[in-house]
C-alpha cells in the first residue's frame, strides 16, 4: 500500500484538533494531536497516539498524567505551534495558562479540557497508543466553535440547516 494515498484517503476524515501537555521529568511538554478518541464511558477514558519521535511521548512516559486542550476555531496558530518538533524549554510564554485540578497545564482560552492520569502504553506502528482515564474536565467556552482539521487544511464549521 501507498503510504500517500494512506494519508490522502485518511486526510478525508475531518477531526477536530487538541493539544496535548504534560510535565517531563526537568520540563513541561506540548503538542498538537488530532488523534483524540472518546474510548469510554464507564470509566471514562480517551486514547491519543503519539508519535514515536515526539519528545513529547517521554514526558508522558515520566509524568503519568496528561492534558487534553480542544482548541477552537481561533486557535489555527498554536495548532501550528504545538506542531513543531523545535519547542522552547518552556512551551507555554506567551499562551495564557490555567492549572488544571491534578497541576496539568491547559491553553485558557480552548473550547474545554480533560485531565487525564494513564492508564495504559499500546504499540501502534509509528505511533504509541496512549489511554488516559479522565479525572478532571471542564467547558470553558459555550460560544466558539471547533477547530477542524480535513485534508491537511484546517476549517471551521460553516453554519447551515439541521440535517435530521
Amino acid at each position: 500500500m501507498d503510504h500517500h494515498q494512506f494519508r490522502n484517503v485518511m486526510g478525508r476524515f475531518a477531526t477536530g484538533v487538541t493539544v496535548i501537555t504534560t510535565k517531563g521529568t526537568d520540563r513541561w511538554h506540548a503538542m498538537t494531536a488530532n488523534s483524540l478518541t472518546s474510548l469510554s464511558l464507564d470509566p471514562p477514558l480517551v486514547l491519543v497516539a503519539v508519535d514515536l519521535k515526539a519528545h513529547t511521548l517521554q514526558g508522558l512516559k515520566a509524568s503519568g498524567r496528561f492534558a487534553v486542550s480542544i482548541l477552537d476555531e481561533t486557535q489555527t496558530d498554536l495548532s501550528r505551534r504545538y506542531a513543531d518538533s523545535h519547542q522552547p524549554p518552556d512551551p507555554f510564554v506567551g499562551a495564557p495558562i490555567i492549572q488544571s485540578m491534578h497541576g496539568m497545564p491547559v491553553l485558557a482560552e480552548a473550547l474545554a479540557y480533560l485531565d487525564c492520569r494513564i492508564e495504559a502504553f499500546y504499540p501502534g506502528g509509528d505511533h504509541q497508543i496512549v489511554v488516559g482515564r479522565v479525572e478532571d474536565l471542564q467547558v470553558l467556552n459555550q460560544e466558539k466553535a471547533p477547530l477542524i482539521f480535513f485534508r491537511s487544511r484546517y476549517h471551521r464549521l460553516v453554519p447551515s440547516h439541521h440535517l435530521d
